[in-house]
């Protein structure tokens, strides 16, 4: 088992006892004593030097550990909770819809949707694995100077179908439904349709999912501007590993890889970030997980920052749908750029 399934086998078992903790109460111990043991095994970490660890990692690992146990404390998460609230005020445009749509004050449309409840175990269960996820792709991101003014990308490792399908399809799904209680305290219409966000699409929403492939396209190549004129060869760069990493041997192959990586990663991903992760933590904390995760920028930290805002813009775009219109945006995206890569006679 990958260290990537063995995370995500880890944080399903932690959801489901999370969610059995509103029927059984002293489950919840169990959430924070496996919160506490593994803060403390991260401080224990950190003391013991590495000559394979920098200062910037070893930073990010202490700063875990501190937010793994302060987020053990109520008043934190209390805290954690308004700050949340009021930035996604303004992420998710409530600032201007309210007072423009409803009539309603500025401060009133900030705090009109809460983002975190503090007192659910199984959303502190979620900002557990929000920030082990995180700091673990952040503590092997190079985000200092050198990384934004000399970014590189390694050498590309050809994507399995089992890859797709194991972590990104499967697995990505099964954590966001067993996160968010399948089968303890949700049924399956219950965790998809209405928590994950899973609705059936209007013409509305398809529209709507072309018209956010429509705008990755656009976005991608406003990037590709942006990041050409700082004379890093970024293109280039991207070009090969893509090329590389969705290698296809024909036209078939390539077909199957595309439509592989369009329904797991679009599905997958979408399905975490948008439907799992966002109602708890809000858009921008979800997109730039979202950002991080994609390990291959590691050592270029701009496309992180383009991914993670793109991914804000598919958050705002939840907001006024659902999971499956960004679904079709996301996949539609991945199905078109993939095949081109796959396929390149």
């Amino acid at each position: 088992m990958s260290p990537e399934m063995f995370f995500i086998f880890v944080c399903s078992v932690l959801g489901l006892i999370a969610h059995g903790s509103r029927k059984k109460a002293w489950l919840a111990w169990i959430i924070r004593g496996f919160i506490f043991i593994f803060a403390g095994a991260y401080v224990l970490y950190n003391l013991v030097p590495s000559p394979q660890e920098t200062e910037y990692t070893r930073t990010v690992n202490l700063v875990v550990s501190i937010l793994l146990f302060l987020i053990l404390l109520r008043p934190f998460r209390l805290l954690l909770s308004k700050i949340l609230t009021v930035l996604d005020g303004f992420v998710s445009l409530r600032a201007l819809t309210g007072p423009l749509r409803h009539k309603m004050t500025l401060g009133a449309s900030l705090v009109a949707q809460k983002i975190y409840q503090e007192d659910s175990i199984p959303h502190m269960n979620g900002l557990f694995c929000f920030i082990v996820c995180f700091g673990f792709y952040i503590a092997n991101a190079n985000l200092s100077t050198s990384g934004f003014a000399i970014p590189g990308i390694p050498l590309p490792m050809p994507i399995t179908l089992q890859q797709l399908f194991e972590y990104n399809g499967l697995g990505l799904i099964t954590v966001s439904a067993f996160g968010c209680g399948l089968l303890v305290s949700r049924k399956f219409k219950q965790t998809f349709v209405e928590r994950l966000g899973w609705q059936k699409p209007s013409l509305k929403h398809l529209a709507l999912g072309i018209g956010l492939i429509l705008f990755s396209f656009f976005y991608d190549w406003v990037w590709s501007l942006f990041t050409h004129s700082t004379g890093q060869g970024m293109a280039g760069q991207i070009s090969a590993y893509n090329a590389g990493a969705f290698h296809a041997e024909n036209l078939g192959s390539a077909a199957l890889l595309a439509i592989a990586t369009a329904l797991c990663a679009g599905i997958g991903e979408e399905t975490l970030i948008r439907g799992a992760f966002q109602p708890v933590i809000g858009i921008l904390p979800a997109a730039f997980l979202h950002g991080v995760m994609h390990g291959q920028f590691a050592q270029a930290p701009i496309l992180i920052v383009q991914v993670a805002l793109w991914s804000c813009c598919m958050g705002i775009a939840r907001r006024f749908t659902n999971t499956t219109t960004t679904i079709i945006g996301h996949a539609g995206y991945n199905l078109c750029t993939t095949f081109l890569f796959a396929f390149n006679p």
